[in-house]
């Protein structure tokens, strides 16, 4: 029995089961919490814009970037439809996809380097830089597009063979090739990394690199000819190349060409390093356990310790026969491919001077550099001279902490899926319905994985679902972002505000606008420009846009068309708790109809629950004024005070407006006396 399990571990693993394996460690790092995603960034603008207004949307919206693209998502939209988790899936199956083209690049390359092959695979799997793989709609297609790079290296690869075939492979290789470099412009240069492959690769036998480089660069030529070809297309006839960003690279070296060029390469340099090594820093990431809970802790050790185990069983078994010095050349080989691919990645970025990082959102400029970090960290373990045990742990070291980070960057973004749904849940029952053409000016949102931009799409979807014409009813914007651009010149009183959001445009105005502010676990709050222009719970900001524009007027407590949120986006309705009775008194006090406010006042605090803000009593202390309940008024004022002295500005100027809203008595005259000494109110 033990010799036979010796036998065993020690055969090679067959190579019809390594997708498989790449396939567990893909589910444990990205595909756990698949069910319980959603759509992040422009994942919602692309999912609206598909909903609403189809292919025609779709091709405006891509219209001045990348054309193809709408095509592309015409066929997969009406294929996948809306629901999320499909998205996810889509995004994980063309990262695993990629994993096993370019694992197949190298067994191909170098065949009798398995380790290095299945290394380099399950690099590009894990690679840690790149953390955007929950916005599965917009970086499956990035992903395809790669894979369509990958596999146009593997077809030209079997193209050199001789014999059957070889003629089909050519084509599917040239037609792949051309694939990627007319989609987008993330892959372009590593094109040039083929005819490197092609003269490594074992169906050039001469010994002489002079003719095996001769041989490679033949090769290569139709392939060059279509780069060429892609090249002068977009240069000379693509008219929107640089319509969204600038080669400012070019314009450093105009101004001054030796002080241009140093900062040129020095960004080079730096930036690969960042994107190609460096990024594998994030992948030792510690867990947060108290901001995890007890099932996502147990499902992250679930991805740590079950990715070790897969990856332990897919490198250990993946031997050569090759001799010590063989392996050595190979896996240096392997390892000068990759540098050279991460040296020439980046220059779409360098160019436009995007900075390549490893925060979000710029971490996506990394995506170039997977192909070319896998290589060198598989290339570099693979030549170690140590035994094979010491390079599969080393491999593990890197490898299986990648895989548990992938699964807590997830729980990042469903946690915002989570409170984006909180959010809107909030609005609508704040505002039921709002006057088209109304514009929602809100501090930056606590939401990492979304920008008003983002936001704009669901509540559109929201609020204006029949909507089809290419004026939108609706826009969310931060005048924090906003403010002083074309979008939002000004907050003076009719000042315009307009938004291009390609499928569609948004026509609106200060003066229709509503500003409201968000801060979990406090309640959605309309802000009240009189009463809060001294709130400093509420930053500077959004307290002078409140004071400057925006009015509660443009909501509709009774809508023509009941308000509906999508189900299969927002179902089921969160449980009616604190916020649900504070917005609907939030509502009732709009409405003046303080009896109602009272009430739900009463409803509120006997709920076991308490504001998370000291500004939510502000509601219900108006409401029990105007009902003449001049104690719960005093009371709840008073504990409002209590939270800091920061309340007491805010406090008296509401208590001027209860005084000059309702009739004066002998108990309202007593409780406005002591407040105001209390409070420290001025006498005006």
């Amino acid at each position: 029995m033990i010799k036979r399990l010796h036998r065993w571990s020690s055969a090679p693993l067959d190579d019809r089961y390594i997708p498989l394996l790449f396939l567990g460690v893909g589910v444990l790092a990205y595909g756990l919490l698949f069910l319980w995603q959603g759509y992040y960034w422009d994942d919602y603008p692309l999912n609206w814009i598909a909903h609403t207004y189809g292919e025609a949307g779709l091709g405006r919206y891509f219209s001045t970037n990348r054309p193809l693209w709408g095509q592309i998502y015409r066929l997969s939209t009406s294929f996948l439809g809306e629901a999320p988790w499909l998205w996810q899936l889509f995004g994980l199956f063309w990262r695993w996809l990629s994993a096993v083209l370019l694992w197949l690049v190298v067994r191909r390359v170098w065949p009798r380097q398995p380790f290095g092959a299945a290394l380099a695979g399950l690099a590009s799997l894990v690679y840690p830089g790149f953390g955007q793989q929950p916005i599965g709609m917009v970086y499956g297609h990035f992903f395809l597009v790669l894979c369509s790079f990958i596999f146009s290296l593997y077809a030209s690869l079997r193209a050199l063979q001789q014999g059957r075939g070889r003629g089909w492979w050519l084509a599917a290789g040239l037609l792949a090739s051309l694939v990627n470099l007319v989609t987008m412009e993330y892959f372009f240069l590593l094109e040039l990394i083929r005819p490197l492959l092609f003269a490594f690769s074992p169906a050039f036998s001469e010994r002489s690199w002079r003719n095996r480089a001769r041989k490679a660069l033949a090769a290569w030529l139709p392939y060059l000819l279509v780069f060429i070809g892609a090249g002068v297309w977009r240069l000379f006839f693509f008219p929107y190349q640089t319509n969204n960003y600038s080669m400012q690279a070019i314009e450093w070296i105009k101004t001054n060409p030796l002080t241009g060029l140093l900062r040129l390469a020095g960004i080079w340099l730096s930036q690969t390093w960042t994107a190609g090594l460096a990024a594998w820093s994030k992948a030792f990431t510690l867990p947060d356990v108290s901001a995890l809970g007890a099932l996502n802790f147990a499902l992250y050790l679930l991805a740590l310790f079950g990715g070790l185990i897969l990856i332990l069983f897919l490198l250990a078994k993946s031997t050569g026969s090759a001799e010590p010095h063989q392996r050595g050349r190979s896996g240096l080989a392997i390892a000068a491919c990759g540098l050279f691919a991460m040296l020439i990645a980046g220059w779409p970025f360098f160019l436009t001077g995007l900075p390549v990082g490893l925060a979000f959102p710029n971490d996506r400029f990394t995506l170039p550099f997977i192909f070319g970090s896998s290589l060198v960290v598989a290339g570099l373990l693979a030549a170690l001279p140590v035994k094979h045990t010491w390079r599969v742990a080393l491999a593990l070291l890197l490898a299986a902490p990648a895989t548990g980070y992938h699964f807590l960057n997830a729980t990042d973004y469903r946690r915002d899926w989570s409170l984006q749904k909180s959010f809107f849940w909030q609005l609508a029952w704040r505002a039921p319905g709002l006057v088209e053409n109304t514009t929602l000016l809100t501090n930056d949102l606590p939401m990492k994985y979304y920008s008003d931009n983002s936001l704009t799409a669901p509540l559109n979807w929201i609020y204006a679902p029949e909507n089809r014409s290419q004026e939108m009813s609706f826009l969310l914007l931060y005048p924090s972002l906003r403010l002083g651009r074309a979008e939002l010149p000004s907050l003076q009183p009719g000042a315009p505000i307009e938004l291009d959001y390609l499928a569609a445009r948004f026509y609106g105005s200060v003066d229709q606008s509503v500003v409201f502010y968000f801060a979990p676990p406090a309640c959605l709050r309309v802000l009240d420009g009189e009463i809060e222009k001294d709130n400093y719970f509420v930053p500077v900001g959004i307290r002078k846009t409140a004071a400057a524009a925006g009015s509660p007027e443009w909501i509709l407590a009774e809508p023509a068309r009941p308000l509906s949120l999508p189900e299969h986006l927002y179902a089921p309705e969160p449980e009616h708790g604190w916020c649900y009775y504070f917005e609907k008194a939030d509502l009732a006090r709009q409405q003046g109809d303080w009896r109602h406010v009272a009430a739900l006042g009463d409803q509120a605090f006997s709920l076991g629950d308490y504001p998370n803000d000291p500004s939510e009593r502000l509601v219900f202390i108006e409401g029990y004024a105007h009902m003449g309940n001049w104690a719960r008024a005093a009371e709840l004022s008073r504990e409002s005070a209590d939270v800091s002295p920061v309340m007491h500005p805010v406090l008296c100027s509401l208590w001027q407006r209860i005084d000059r809203s309702t009739p004066a008595g002998g108990e309202k005259d007593r409780v406005l006396q002591s407040l105001r000494a209390e409070l420290q109110c001025s006498s005006e």
